[in-house]
């Protein structure tokens, strides 16, 4: 889950996978904290509030808001709404650019981006998907050959986080929270509320984890 901490920026928006984490989840259409009589206050965030699991995403109610069915969903005051995460965030970003979570310049944007890409794909939706194919909270059959797939491709994009925090950095980016932290830290979330291992040997990432769910902003949200 990612949260702009501090200096009076944005809201925390969580990835698409983490509202499966009922103790983790906004309430359904909360306004964005942080965000009141600030012109745009009454922008709400809707991430089912729990109910996923049973499906409650797919009432008419919320299909009128994303036809797909899927959460998190961002309701704009015009009534209008975005409703993937990285445009949802990219949005806020522009109109809350401090603290940058996407870089300030075209290359520290370009590095981000890479890293949130690698953290999500390699990382995240393997995790979703060794989840729902070992112990699926949707109720999905099991399908062990599909999981031994995926958890074999594990390791791939661990190995590279875990390298390029080697030098000591405080996040993946360098010394300063960004959109590729966000996603890291719903895959692990997401790995501690399903119960699944991903990362037990990578000193590195265990250290980011580690001083990630240390930060006040994330202790409220994340399973610790």
């Amino acid at each position: 889950m990612c949260s702009w901490g501090g200096r009076g920026g944005p809201p925390s928006l969580s990835h698409e996978a983490l509202r499966l984490s009922h103790s983790s989840e906004p309430h359904q259409g909360a306004p964005l904290p942080g965000r009141e009589g600030r012109g745009r206050g009454s922008d709400r965030a809707r991430t089912g509030d729990g109910k996923l699991a049973r499906g409650e995403q797919k009432r008419s109610e919320h299909l009128k808001r994303n036809s797909f069915g899927k959460v998190p969903v961002l309701e704009l005051d015009d009534g209008t709404h975005l409703i993937e995460s990285l445009a949802s965030i990219e949005y806020l970003e522009e109109l809350h650019p401090d603290p940058p979570l996407i870089g300030s310049s075209a290359l520290e944007r370009a590095r981000v981006r890479e890293l949130e890409r690698i953290a999500e794909l390699g990382v995240l939706r393997v995790v979703a998907q060794l989840m729902h194919t070992t112990d699926s909270p949707l109720g999905l059959p099991p399908m062990p050959e599909v999981a031994d797939y995926f958890r074999a491709a594990l390791p791939a994009a661990l190995r590279v986080l875990d390298q390029r925090l080697a030098d000591g950095r405080a996040f993946l980016a360098g010394e300063r929270l960004s959109i590729a932290d966000c996603t890291l830290a719903a895959a692990f979330q997401f790995a501690r509320f399903r119960k699944v291992e991903i990362a037990p040997a990578r000193a590195n990432l265990a250290r980011w984890d580690r001083a990630y769910r240390e930060r006040p902003s994330a202790q409220s949200v994340l399973i610790l």
